[in-house]
């Protein structure tokens, strides 16, 4: 396993191999276990036992705990002939809203959700939503990526545990299997922050696409909004991220973005980015494992002004900053903040 720190984000890569140097009753336990820790549970049908081999190559940045819905992951994983069944009363019991995009390399994969089934292969992919039942399976000589896709990303419809589909044949997909290559091959020489930005880039062109497929459920407001608060909470790290540069970034005027948002929300962009990033620093604060300073926090949480970021959280949560990192340092229990409304 590699680990490495930069400016308070926490990137990892490590390998599991599973051959037959190990007894066949230790390799099927093992990656049972694996596979759980990494993505959940479901019941894992192996093709043969006594012949079975696995291999994965796990990258993950931002996760708070194990199994975090939140966390940017990509998984290479190769393995023989398998089902995974994960049923509805597994998947509340995970409580992990997010989802998971499937990019076949080598060999097919059926997936089934929702009533619906789909065999993709190399140059197609798949999207199961992982907050309801679903079925994965694949012959021998299978190898893929898995994509975590954080539940902020997924697109709003009239029916949230509906089946997301995308378009194969489409030039933005063709770029996300090309970024997800690109982020495999250089997983053990890439720094934290050029993860992240890689990766939320990712996911953004992914749910970009999800959108589309959502486009004739919704008005031009509440989609420019999905868009908006999407990036929001992809980029608010970023101290460059304003209200005018996420109107640019989405191709409209900052009137409008204003006006859309707060038709939809009740809120100004500026209130929602301020509260994804004062919410994000609670968190942080709030985590007995995290080492990074007050300051360090903040600056991670795109604040460039101390006094600006002290002011801001002591008026949103009635508590200054180092007083909050000093009760979950010491072993107190730090309430959880209140929930303000919120799209999505």
């Amino acid at each position: 396993m590699a680990k490495s720190a930069d400016a308070g984000l926490r990137y990892e890569v490590f390998e599991v191999s599973l051959g037959t140097d190990l007894p066949a009753a230790d390799r099927t336990d093992m990656w049972r276990d694996h596979v759980g820790g990494n993505q959940g549970t479901a019941e894992t049908l192996f093709g043969s036992r006594n012949a079975f081999v696995g291999h994965t190559w796990t990258q993950r940045a931002l996760g708070r705990k194990e199994n975090d819905p939140d966390q940017l992951q990509l998984v290479e994983f190769a393995s023989s002939a398998i089902v995974y069944d994960r049923c509805d009363a597994a998947a509340k019991a995970d409580g992990d809203d997010s989802a998971r995009l499937v990019i076949p390399l080598d060999g097919r994969i059926g997936l089934r959700q929702a009533g619906h089934a789909v065999c993709a292969g190399p140059g197609e992919l798949g999207v199961l939503r992982w907050d309801r039942g679903m079925v994965m399976s694949h012959d021998d000589g299978f190898r893929a990526f898995i994509l975590n896709i954080p539940a902020y990303a997924l697109p709003p419809a009239a029916d949230p545990r509906g089946a997301l589909g995308i378009r194969p044949q489409n030039a933005v997909l063709r770029t996300v299997r090309l970024l997800a290559g690109n982020l495999a091959a250089d997983r053990h020489g890439l720094t934290p922050v050029e993860f992240v930005a890689i990766g939320r880039s990712l996911i953004d062109l992914v749910a970009g696409t999800l959108d589309d497929r959502q486009a004739p459920q919704l008005d031009g407001y509440a989609r420019l909004i999905a868009d908006a608060c999407r990036r929001i909470r992809l980029y608010s790290d970023d101290p460059r991220l304003t209200v005018q540069t996420l109107a640019d970034s989405l191709g409209c005027s900052r009137r409008r973005l204003e006006l859309a948002m707060k038709t939809v929300t009740g809120r100004t962009p500026g209130e929602e980015l301020r509260e994804t990033r004062l919410r994000r620093a609670y968190e942080r604060l709030a985590d007995p494992d995290n080492t990074q300073a007050v300051v360090d926090i903040a600056t991670s949480c795109g604040y460039t002004s101390m006094s600006w970021f002290r002011a801001a959280f002591v008026a949103r949560f009635d508590i200054h900053p180092g007083e909050l990192r000093q009760r979950a340092r010491t072993g107190v229990p730090c309430a959880k903040p209140s929930t303000q409304n919120r799209f999505r």
